[in-house]
């Protein structure tokens, strides 16, 4: 197999999209831009991992939409899949935390397929500065360890980005992988419900 050159660049169309995505809440409602973005498939973390639409379908904007913002962003070899996080909080500062989204890209353009969070009272760096991958060459990944079928996941088309969520002792976990031929790093490793 050839390698496939990783460029940079790649999270910048991902960042674009979440950019879009936090701003269509501000200025078109919340549940609105969630709607706007999600593949059809998209899960949310409801109670665990669940379908989207329904919770969507009919559900009324808050007066005021939650504000984010990426803070980091990987993108898969091949640009089929991404992950995105960075803090989010309620106008007035009175509920804060992290929220963490996996991104499809197909005919569609960019679409989320999960969205979920924590929420941490003890506040978050603010600003706007996502951490970009460096210029890579990237090769086929090596096996993943063998773990029993997640709750929820996926992976990009060439296997270079994985994300899963299994049932945690806490409720559930969130787990997002990527790389480059080398070795697995893990890019998310976070209690989610």
């Amino acid at each position: 197999m050839l390698p496939l050159l990783f460029l940079a660049h790649a999270a910048g169309p991902v960042v674009e999209a979440e950019r879009a995505f936090a701003s269509a809440a501000q200025t078109r409602g919340q549940w609105t831009a969630f709607r706007a973005f999600a593949a059809p498939d998209a899960v949310m973390m409801l109670d665990g991992p669940q379908p989207a639409a329904p919770f969507l379908k009919d559900r009324k904007d808050p007066p005021m939409a939650v504000m984010w913002w990426p803070a980091h962003v990987v993108t898969a070899c091949d640009g089929s899949l991404a992950f995105s996080t960075g803090p989010w909080r309620r106008k007035g500062g009175t509920a804060m935390g992290r929220y963490f989204t996996i991104w499809r890209h197909d005919a569609a353009g960019w679409r989320w397929i999960y969205d979920g969070g924590t929420q941490d009272e003890t506040g978050m760096a603010a600003g706007d500065v996502p951490a970009q991958p460096e210029h890579r060459t990237c090769r086929k990944p090596p096996a993943l360890p063998e773990e029993g079928p997640p709750v929820a996941g996926g992976h990009s088309r060439d296997g270079s980005l994985v994300w899963r969520i299994d049932k945690s002792a806490k409720g559930y976990r969130l787990r997002v992988l990527f790389s480059t031929g080398g070795t697995w790093t893990t890019e998310g490793d976070v209690e989610v419900g």
